[in-house]
Protein backbone atom coordinates (compact mmCIF):
# COMPACT_ATOMS: atom_id res chain seq x y z
CA UNK A 1 0.00 0.00 0.00
CA UNK A 2 2.77 2.23 0.82
CA UNK A 3 5.71 3.16 -1.17
CA UNK A 4 8.57 0.92 -1.31
CA UNK A 5 11.93 1.22 -3.28
CA UNK A 6 10.78 -1.09 -6.02
CA UNK A 7 8.51 1.74 -7.35
CA UNK A 8 9.20 5.01 -9.73
CA UNK A 9 10.59 7.53 -7.11
CA UNK A 10 8.32 10.29 -6.11
CA UNK A 11 9.13 13.65 -8.13
CA UNK A 12 9.48 16.92 -6.09
CA UNK A 13 9.89 20.28 -9.01
CA UNK A 14 10.46 23.30 -8.43
CA UNK A 15 10.39 26.67 -10.70
CA UNK A 16 14.06 26.60 -12.29
CA UNK A 17 14.71 30.05 -11.10
CA UNK A 18 14.30 28.63 -7.20
CA UNK A 19 16.29 25.64 -7.75
CA UNK A 20 19.23 25.35 -4.99
CA UNK A 21 17.60 28.87 -3.55
CA UNK A 22 14.77 27.12 -1.69
CA UNK A 23 15.03 24.46 0.63
CA UNK A 24 14.67 21.26 -0.41
CA UNK A 25 12.48 18.53 0.28
CA UNK A 26 13.93 15.75 2.54
CA UNK A 27 13.16 12.47 4.03
CA UNK A 28 10.80 12.62 7.03
CA UNK A 29 13.46 9.94 8.78
CA UNK A 30 15.55 13.24 9.08
CA UNK A 31 13.43 14.92 11.24
CA UNK A 32 13.35 13.53 14.08
CA UNK A 33 13.08 15.59 16.75
CA UNK A 34 15.55 16.31 19.38
CA UNK A 35 13.14 14.86 22.80
CA UNK A 36 13.43 11.58 20.50
CA UNK A 37 16.85 11.48 19.80
CA UNK A 38 17.58 12.30 24.08
CA UNK A 39 15.54 9.32 25.41
CA UNK A 40 17.15 6.02 26.49
CA UNK A 41 15.90 3.11 25.34
CA UNK A 42 14.96 1.83 28.95
CA UNK A 43 14.65 2.96 32.07
CA UNK A 44 14.75 0.82 35.99
CA UNK A 45 11.97 0.76 37.96
CA UNK A 46 12.27 -0.86 41.25
CA UNK A 47 9.12 -3.62 40.55
CA UNK A 48 10.86 -4.77 38.04
CA UNK A 49 13.40 -7.42 38.06
CA UNK A 50 14.66 -6.21 34.54
CA UNK A 51 15.14 -2.78 32.05
CA UNK A 52 11.68 -1.67 30.90
CA UNK A 53 12.10 -0.47 27.19
CA UNK A 54 10.80 3.48 26.62
CA UNK A 55 8.90 4.78 23.59
CA UNK A 56 12.63 4.68 21.78
CA UNK A 57 12.07 1.28 21.28
CA UNK A 58 8.75 1.15 19.69
CA UNK A 59 8.75 0.44 16.04
CA UNK A 60 5.23 2.36 15.48
CA UNK A 61 5.94 5.58 17.02
CA UNK A 62 9.76 5.41 14.53
CA UNK A 63 7.77 4.10 11.39
CA UNK A 64 5.49 7.39 11.66
CA UNK A 65 8.35 9.62 12.44
CA UNK A 66 10.41 8.11 9.30
CA UNK A 67 7.44 7.79 6.49
CA UNK A 68 7.26 10.00 3.50
CA UNK A 69 8.89 13.24 3.36
CA UNK A 70 9.16 16.73 5.13
CA UNK A 71 8.08 19.72 2.74
CA UNK A 72 9.53 23.03 4.30
CA UNK A 73 8.73 26.44 4.09
CA UNK A 74 10.19 28.62 1.40
CA UNK A 75 11.01 31.63 3.00
CA UNK A 76 11.22 33.86 5.75
CA UNK A 77 7.01 35.02 6.69
CA UNK A 78 6.52 37.94 9.74
CA UNK A 79 3.20 37.84 10.99
CA UNK A 80 1.20 40.09 12.83
CA UNK A 81 -1.74 38.52 14.87
CA UNK A 82 -4.25 40.71 16.32
CA UNK A 83 -7.67 40.21 17.72
CA UNK A 84 -7.89 37.03 19.01
CA UNK A 85 -6.20 35.42 15.66
CA UNK A 86 -9.14 36.86 13.92
CA UNK A 87 -6.91 39.98 12.29
CA UNK A 88 -3.80 39.01 10.28
CA UNK A 89 -0.97 40.99 8.20
CA UNK A 90 2.55 39.53 6.90
CA UNK A 91 5.84 40.15 5.38
CA UNK A 92 7.68 38.08 2.97
CA UNK A 93 10.89 38.90 1.55
CA UNK A 94 10.93 36.98 -1.78
CA UNK A 95 9.41 36.85 -5.29
CA UNK A 96 6.23 34.99 -5.37
CA UNK A 97 3.82 34.93 -2.73
CA UNK A 98 4.07 32.33 0.24
CA UNK A 99 1.00 32.72 2.44
CA UNK A 100 -2.78 33.55 1.28
CA UNK A 101 -5.28 33.85 3.26
CA UNK A 102 -9.01 31.92 2.80
CA UNK A 103 -12.46 33.46 3.01
CA UNK A 104 -14.35 33.20 6.88
CA UNK A 105 -17.31 32.07 4.71
CA UNK A 106 -14.76 28.76 3.73
CA UNK A 107 -14.47 27.66 6.94
CA UNK A 108 -17.84 28.93 8.95
CA UNK A 109 -18.38 25.90 10.87
CA UNK A 110 -14.74 24.76 11.84
CA UNK A 111 -13.67 24.97 15.42
CA UNK A 112 -10.89 27.54 14.90
CA UNK A 113 -13.50 30.11 13.59
CA UNK A 114 -13.77 33.17 13.67
CA UNK A 115 -9.73 32.93 13.18
CA UNK A 116 -7.99 34.19 9.74
CA UNK A 117 -7.66 30.99 7.30
CA UNK A 118 -4.67 31.02 6.06
CA UNK A 119 -2.95 29.49 2.76
CA UNK A 120 0.82 28.36 2.59
CA UNK A 121 2.03 28.45 -0.81
CA UNK A 122 4.20 25.47 -1.43
CA UNK A 123 6.80 25.93 -3.98
CA UNK A 124 7.18 22.14 -4.72
CA UNK A 125 5.51 20.66 -7.50
CA UNK A 126 4.99 16.59 -6.22
CA UNK A 127 4.82 14.21 -9.07
CA UNK A 128 4.02 10.28 -8.28
CA UNK A 129 3.77 7.31 -10.04
CA UNK A 130 0.51 6.12 -11.95
CA UNK A 131 -2.03 4.72 -9.29
CA UNK A 132 -0.40 6.19 -6.02
CA UNK A 133 -1.68 9.49 -4.19
CA UNK A 134 -0.38 11.46 -1.60
CA UNK A 135 -1.41 11.94 2.40
CA UNK A 136 -0.18 15.45 3.52
CA UNK A 137 -0.24 15.79 7.35
CA UNK A 138 1.46 17.66 9.80
CA UNK A 139 4.48 15.75 10.67
CA UNK A 140 3.40 12.75 12.94
CA UNK A 141 4.57 12.82 16.26
CA UNK A 142 6.32 15.92 15.98
CA UNK A 143 4.65 19.76 18.12
CA UNK A 144 4.12 22.52 15.60
CA UNK A 145 4.02 25.44 18.59
CA UNK A 146 3.37 27.72 15.45
CA UNK A 147 1.50 26.09 12.57
CA UNK A 148 -1.97 24.04 13.22
CA UNK A 149 -2.20 22.73 9.01
CA UNK A 150 -4.97 20.99 7.66
CA UNK A 151 -4.29 17.35 6.48
CA UNK A 152 -5.58 16.11 2.72
CA UNK A 153 -4.69 13.52 0.14
CA UNK A 154 -3.63 14.57 -3.69
CA UNK A 155 -3.86 12.26 -6.18
CA UNK A 156 -0.80 13.40 -7.12
CA UNK A 157 -0.28 11.14 -10.13
CA UNK A 158 -2.88 13.25 -12.22
CA UNK A 159 -3.17 16.42 -10.82
CA UNK A 160 0.10 18.12 -12.18
CA UNK A 161 -0.38 21.48 -10.06
CA UNK A 162 1.10 22.67 -6.91
CA UNK A 163 -0.59 21.72 -4.04
CA UNK A 164 -0.69 24.34 -1.28
CA UNK A 165 -1.43 24.03 2.81
CA UNK A 166 -4.50 25.64 4.29
CA UNK A 167 -4.67 25.92 8.48
CA UNK A 168 -4.12 28.39 10.87
CA UNK A 169 -1.75 30.10 13.10
CA UNK A 170 -1.25 28.96 16.62
CA UNK A 171 -0.26 32.54 18.12
CA UNK A 172 -3.63 35.05 18.58
CA UNK A 173 -2.27 38.19 19.58
CA UNK A 174 1.44 39.61 18.74
CA UNK A 175 4.13 39.07 16.65
CA UNK A 176 5.15 35.50 14.52
CA UNK A 177 8.29 34.28 12.69
CA UNK A 178 8.07 31.54 10.63
CA UNK A 179 11.61 30.55 9.77
CA UNK A 180 12.91 29.76 6.59
CA UNK A 181 12.96 25.81 6.11
CA UNK A 182 10.31 25.59 8.88
CA UNK A 183 8.95 21.82 8.02
CA UNK A 184 5.41 22.33 7.30
CA UNK A 185 4.05 19.02 6.19
CA UNK A 186 4.93 15.40 5.62
CA UNK A 187 4.09 13.65 2.60
CA UNK A 188 2.90 9.93 2.50
CA UNK A 189 1.99 8.28 -0.63
CA UNK A 190 0.02 5.44 -1.10
CA UNK A 191 -1.64 3.31 -3.54
CA UNK A 192 -5.22 3.81 -4.07
CA UNK A 193 -6.21 0.58 -5.35
CA UNK A 194 -5.82 -1.36 -2.24
CA UNK A 195 -8.83 -3.16 -0.87
CA UNK A 196 -11.03 -1.34 0.96
CA UNK A 197 -13.55 -3.79 1.55
CA UNK A 198 -13.81 -4.95 5.40
CA UNK A 199 -14.94 -7.83 7.61
CA UNK A 200 -16.55 -7.12 10.96
CA UNK A 201 -16.78 -10.57 13.09
CA UNK A 202 -15.47 -12.01 16.38
CA UNK A 203 -12.49 -14.02 17.20
CA UNK A 204 -12.98 -17.61 16.01
CA UNK A 205 -11.22 -20.89 18.03
CA UNK A 206 -8.21 -20.69 16.00
CA UNK A 207 -7.83 -16.82 16.21
CA UNK A 208 -8.59 -17.13 19.92
CA UNK A 209 -5.34 -19.55 20.08
CA UNK A 210 -3.59 -17.31 17.89
CA UNK A 211 -4.00 -14.26 20.20
CA UNK A 212 -3.17 -16.08 23.15
CA UNK A 213 -0.01 -17.14 21.99
CA UNK A 214 0.84 -13.75 20.66
CA UNK A 215 0.26 -12.55 24.60
CA UNK A 216 2.80 -15.60 25.50
CA UNK A 217 5.27 -14.94 23.42
CA UNK A 218 5.33 -11.18 24.70
CA UNK A 219 4.98 -11.70 28.64
CA UNK A 220 7.93 -13.91 27.73
CA UNK A 221 10.54 -11.12 25.48
CA UNK A 222 9.70 -7.56 26.33
CA UNK A 223 10.71 -6.59 22.41
CA UNK A 224 9.03 -9.53 20.71
CA UNK A 225 7.00 -7.12 18.14
CA UNK A 226 10.44 -5.14 17.69
CA UNK A 227 12.81 -7.85 17.52
CA UNK A 228 10.97 -11.10 15.70
CA UNK A 229 7.79 -8.61 13.63
CA UNK A 230 8.92 -5.54 12.67
CA UNK A 231 10.52 -4.79 9.25
CA UNK A 232 12.65 -1.79 8.99
CA UNK A 233 11.39 0.57 6.63
CA UNK A 234 14.12 2.90 6.42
Amino acid sequence: MFWNKQESPIRFLCNPRYKGIIPEPFPAKKFIPDWYKRMESYFNEQQSIRPVPTLKRCPPVLDAFSAGWIIPLAAEVHLQIRDGGTGISWDVDFPEPIIENHKLGQISTHPSHPKVPLKILNQWLIETAPGWSCLFVSPLNRIDEKLDLLSGIVETDKYFEYVNFPGFVKMENGYQKLERGHPLVQVIPFKRDYNKDMVIDSFSKDELNRLQQTRDRKAAEFSYYRDNLWEKKI
